[in-house]
């Protein structure tokens, strides 16, 4: 039986404020009601679970997406919601049954948690997990708050890692998935379509994976700016709306001097991009999906025949967080660059409004819940 009493916990300092949504998209920061499930200091820890007191949360594109639209697909804001799953922090209480982790161990969170008994847990494909609940998908909350119970086999060691580094491990593990099923080899041509947070991950993940030539595409300058200085060897190209795929194919692959890609990975969800990444590939190539887009979209059906396209499409990540945490630790890949703005918990509202608007500059803005040595 779980109780206060028996946990190992560190008082904390400060109120469990988050930020909130709601059907009507509101936005606000507040402190739920302690019948919540989302009020949680080290209390009522459940067998296996420990309590982290969050430092450093980034702002996801499907976050800005549940506030504006209150929706992506099936998943349907429909009461006051926790926004928030890409966090790092610091173990603050541990229940008994814990024994991998001590108050103090820095943790960036991964934010679902499995059944471990349908088919897809069972053969590592917990992304697939029929009833998992994942950190901020209505109706579980999510991570941007102070204070948050989460199973520990989900709270993934970071070390002398800063916790900013920490939060970027979510994003990372999401282009993992993505190059890891899209088979990239060295030498592979590559477009990258979309120079967001998402897009600009990818893109780092490709150079290292060794591709050449890299192009980059969306419809934003300044995006295709920072992607050049981001990754000063790739190629960019502005997307101009009144291009047909064919259109799009034929200056993507001039960019890259002639090469067809051999892989894209589409990063975007957005049906105009998607037929322009099948136009673009070479015959026997592969778009990879990992963007988000509407429930229904039309794709060009013959073209990916005839050319032997293979399209694929991808959810989340699994068993991609070690590895995330190694690449960043070893210097392979270096995401620092992308956090262009910095918000304290309290400026949360202004900090969703740089997020959500591109004009502002943002890649990937990030919310600091508490000071370092705060707990």
């Amino acid at each position: 039986m779980s109780t206060t009493t028996t946990a190992t916990t560190v008082a904390p300092s400060k109120p469990n404020i988050g930020v909130y949504t709601n059907p009507a998209h509101d936005l606000w920061i507040g402190e739920a009601s302690p019948s919540k499930e989302e009020v949680e200091k080290g209390e009522n820890l459940k067998p296996g679970e420990i309590t982290i007191a969050i430092k450093s949360t980034g702002i996801c594109g499907s976050d800005v997406h549940f506030w504006h639209a209150g929706r992506i697909g099936p998943m349907i804001v429909e009461d006051t919601h926790i926004l928030g799953h890409e966090s790092a922090g610091v173990v603050v209480a541990t229940h008994p049954s814990v024994t991998t982790h001590q108050i103090g161990d820095r943790v960036a969170v991964e934010p679902n948690i499995i059944c471990g008994e349908c088919e897809p847990c069972l053969t590592g494909r917990y992304n697939g997990c029929e009833k998992v609940l994942f950190r901020s998908t209505p109706p579980v909350p999510g991570l941007l708050r102070r204070y948050v119970n989460h199973p520990a086999v989900w709270c993934h060691k970071i070390g002398s890692m800063s916790f900013e580094d920490g939060a970027l491990l979510e994003p990372l593990s999401v282009a993992l998935a993505g190059m890891q099923r899209a088979n990239i080899t060295l030498g592979d041509s590559v477009l990258v379509c979309g120079a967001g947070p998402i897009g600009l991950v990818t893109l780092a993940c490709v150079k290292a994976a060794g591709a050449e030539p890299i192009v980059i595409t969306d419809i934003d300058e300044g995006r295709l700016k920072f992607a050049k200085e981001f990754c000063p060897s790739v190629r960019t190209h502005k997307v101009e709306f009144a291009h047909s795929p064919d259109q799009f194919a034929a200056s993507v692959v001039a960019k890259a001097d002639g090469v067809e890609p051999a892989v894209v990975m589409e990063c975007t969800g957005v049906e105009s991009s998607i037929s322009g990444a099948i136009h673009a590939a070479k015959f026997g190539g592969k778009v990879f999906v990992i963007g988000v887009g509407r429930p229904e979209i039309k794709i060009p059906f013959m073209r990916l025949s005839t050319r032997e396209v293979d399209l694929q499409f991808q959810y989340r990540y699994a068993n991609t967080w070690p590895r995330a945490i190694r690449l960043l630790k070893g210097g392979v890949i270096d995401l620092g660059k992308l956090v262009t703005h910095r918000f304290k918990l309290e400026e949360a509202v202004e900090a969703f409004k740089v997020a959500a608007d591109a004009k502002q500059g943002g890649i990937k803005v990030m919310i600091q819940s508490m000071e370092e040595g705060e707990r």
